[in-house]
């Protein structure tokens, strides 16, 4: 065209009136040992940078940087060791870190995690165990014979009663539904060793049927726990632990047809059994009780053996 302005010209006005004094319309490289220097150009310039460590991308430019750098705008690309990030939502690998583009980028890296799940065991405890039958005072006479086979552990049920102790409370026992009077168990009830913890021997005495008659309390409420004579209870399953607990007796009291009442810290285990209501000393209201007491220890926090 005639009477036009050469093109370096236009390009020089063009580039003034930007307010620049470079337009840059192609990408640069460039690669070195141990660092790199990478050159962004886009509208408006460009800058460079070279650095080790976490790479990252601003003003929503789509560039990946290699240890570090930083892009405004525009493509552009380094290499070298390290991290590696990119500019919309980096990722980064073998440990390394990178941090995304202003418009909400995301990083990641891989690492390890540990997680551990617990759960709550449970355990009904251990069975009790009778290391050798006691030496006991001879002072038994007449047997009984109601229900008398449940009450010695002859009857053909005992042997499936099961010797882990039940902890339990003389409220809680008390309020049981009264039940039994058969000529089997009531279960479970009447196959369940329990245990009471801490409660206060009120009243001893020899029976008729040979039992020792014990009345414990928990401070409200009473009932009764028998302990039998060993030689009413011949052939029981449970032998060995009725003559160790008659010992256990034995050699803190003498007891005999006159009540005794110690007022004593005792722990006891034995198998529930509901009897009948006759006007017994310290009954509870259901009949229930413990019978026969298979172990028991004297003391606060004493463990029966």
């Amino acid at each position: 065209m005639k009477g036009a302005a050469p093109l370096h010209t236009l390009v020089s006005m063009f580039a003034k009136r930007l307010g620049a004094s470079v337009l840059a319309l192609g990408v640069g490289t460039g690669c070195s040992s141990g660092s790199t220097t990478t050159y962004y150009v886009g509208p408006g310039g460009g800058s460079s940078g070279s650095s080790s460590g976490t790479a990252s991308s601003t003003d929503g430019g789509t560039g990946s940087g290699g240890s570090g750098g930083s892009s405004s705008g525009g493509a552009g690309s380094g290499s070298s060791g390290g991290s590696s990030g990119s500019g919309a939502g980096g990722s980064g690998s073998s440990g390394g870190s990178s941090s995304g583009g202003s418009s909400g980028g995301s990083s990641s890296g891989s690492g390890g995690s540990s997680g551990g799940s617990g759960g709550g065991g449970s355990g009904g405890g251990a069975p009790i165990t009778c290391p050798a039958p006691g030496s006991y005072t001879q002072n038994g006479g007449t047997c009984g014979t109601e229900r008398w086979s449940i009450k010695t552990g002859t009857d053909s049920q005992a042997s499936s009663v099961s010797l882990v102790p039940v902890p339990t409370t003389i409220a809680q026992l008390i309020s049981l539904p009264a039940a039994g009077g058969g000529t089997s168990r009531e279960s479970p009830t009447e196959t369940t060793l329990f245990e009471l913890k801490d409660v206060t021997l009120t009243m001893i005495k020899l029976e008729t049927d040979s039992d020792y008659h014990t009345v414990v309390s928990d401070g409200t409420n009473t009932m009764i726990v028998e302990v039998p004579y060993p030689l009413c209870a011949q052939g029981s399953v449970w032998s060995c632990f009725i003559s160790r607990s008659r010992s256990e007796v034995d050699s803190k009291y003498t007891v005999t047809s006159t009540p005794q009442y110690p007022s004593q810290t005792v722990t006891v285990r034995g198998v529930g059994f509901f009897d009948s209501i006759h006007g017994q000393t310290g009954v509870a209201p259901n009949g229930i009780e413990l019978h026969p007491v298979l172990q028991i220890c004297f003391g606060q926090g004493c463990t029966p053996t």
